[in-house]
C-alpha cells in the first residue's frame, strides 16, 4: 500500500509540473504589475538575453527601430503595437482601439522581470473606487489583458523553447 501511495504522489507531482501555467499580466486599477519569470540554471543571463533579441527580430520588420534600450545580458526595452488592442462598446457597436506599449525585460540570476508600460490611461476609469471592474468595461479589460498576455506568452515560449504545434492531425 505504501508503494502505491508513493507512486500516486509521484504521478501527481509530475503532472503538476507539466501543467505549469505561462506567466500572465493582470490589469488592475493601478495598472499592470511586473511579472518575474524564473527559467533555472539551464538559462544563464546571456541565453535569456539572446532569446529576447531573437524574439524581437522574429516579430518585427525593423527590430532596431522598436528597441529602445539594449544593455547586453542585463536589459532590453522594446515597443509593441496592436491594431486591435482592446475593445469598447460605443452605441451598442464593438469598437477596437489601438494599443501601443513597451515591455522592459530585466535579466538577472537565471530569471527576468517583464514590466509593461503604456501611455494608455483610459483603463483607469474602468474601475470602481474599491478596485472592482465596472460592468460596462469587463470586455475592455478582458481584451486588453488578452493582447498584452499574448505578447508575454509568446516571448516566454520563445525563451523557454516551447514550440506550439501548428496542427495535431495525424
Amino acid at each position: 500500500m505504501k508503494t502505491i501511495y508513493i507512486l500516486f504522489c509521484l504521478m501527481v507531482a509530475s503532472n503538476a509540473a507539466g501543467l505549469a501555467q505561462p506567466p500572465r499580466f493582470d490589469l488592475k486599477k493601478d495598472g499592470i504589475q511586473p511579472v518575474v519569470i524564473e527559467f533555472g540554471e539551464n538559462f544563464p543571463d546571456s541565453v535569456i538575453y539572446l532569446k529576447v533579441k531573437e524574439w524581437i527580430a522574429l516579430n518585427n520588420k525593423s527590430p532596431k527601430s522598436v528597441t529602445r534600450v539594449d544593455n547586453e545580458n542585463e536589459l532590453v526595452k522594446f515597443s509593441c503595437f496592436s491594431k486591435d488592442g482592446w475593445k469598447g462598446k460605443v452605441n451598442n457597436y464593438d469598437y477596437w482601439y489601438e494599443l501601443a506599449y513597451t515591455l522592459t525585460v530585466e535579466i538577472k540570476d537565471y530569471k527576468c522581470r517583464v514590466t509593461f508600460n503604456s501611455d494608455e490611461s483610459r483603463y483607469n476609469f474602468w474601475y470602481n473606487d474599491n478596485g472592482s471592474i465596472k460592468e460596462n468595461f469587463k470586455e475592455s479589460e478582458k481584451t486588453f489583458e488578452s493582447t498584452v498576455n499574448n505578447t508575454l506568452v509568446s516571448l516566454y515560449n520563445h525563451i523557454a523553447g516551447i514550440v506550439k504545434k501548428e496542427s495535431d492531425n495525424w
